[in-house]
């Protein structure tokens, strides 16, 4: 008697799901396929789609990379939508919705791709500023270490002009644009 129940829910499914659209059966066949891949007697017959690790693996280091260049504070709105369409994606498979999670993911990937190299090119811009700073502190700094007579001086100086140097390899750009304000000579 189950299983007939089971069948004439299943013939339903099938005439309501061939007047839909193409991505609405998609979607039903997969949400179905993975409701009855949990059913004992029916996941034997059932297969899912492989899942897409290697893409879900590459988007979550984009997403790492994101976060270690601080892109929020950079570009904060395409930040947060990225990071929703990943949380979305990450829910997708873990309901081992395969399919749509692939979609997203590659979704998510390219909108992760354009935001780090989006970035990178920020940093760099950042980072020619603060090195043409640098060289001209650099220059004012050798001159007047060439007027000081006192090691210690010249050590403050020295000291100094390593921290800035630092600070730009580091990318702590606000950091070396407060330094900058208070140099030691």
């Amino acid at each position: 008697m189950a299983k007939a129940k089971q069948f004439v829910i299943l013939a339903i499914f099938l005439i309501i799901l061939s007047s839909c659209s193409y991505e609405i059966k998609e979607n039903a066949e997969e949400r179905f396929k993975v409701f009855f891949s949990k059913i004992p007697l029916i996941k034997n017959y059932i297969t899912l789609p492989p899942a897409p690790t290697e893409l879900y693996s590459q988007t979550e280091q984009l997403i790492n990379e994101l976060k270690a260049l601080k892109a929020e504070d950079i570009f904060k709105d395409e930040y947060e939508r990225v990071l929703k369409a990943w949380e979305e994606a990450k829910k997708l498979y873990q309901k081992k919705y395969y399919k749509s999670a692939e979609k997203k993911l590659k979704k998510v990937n390219h909108m992760a791709k354009e935001l780090v190299e989006k970035v990178k090119a920020y940093q760099e811009v950042l980072k020619k500023s603060a090195l043409e700073k640098y060289k001209q502190i650099e220059e004012r700094a050798k001159e007047i270490m060439n007027k000081i007579k006192s090691k210690e001086e010249k050590l403050k100086i020295e000291i100094y002009l390593w921290k800035l140097r630092n600070l730009i390899e580091m990318g702590m750009f606000d950091e070396f644009e407060k330094e900058i304000q208070n140099p030691p000579f």
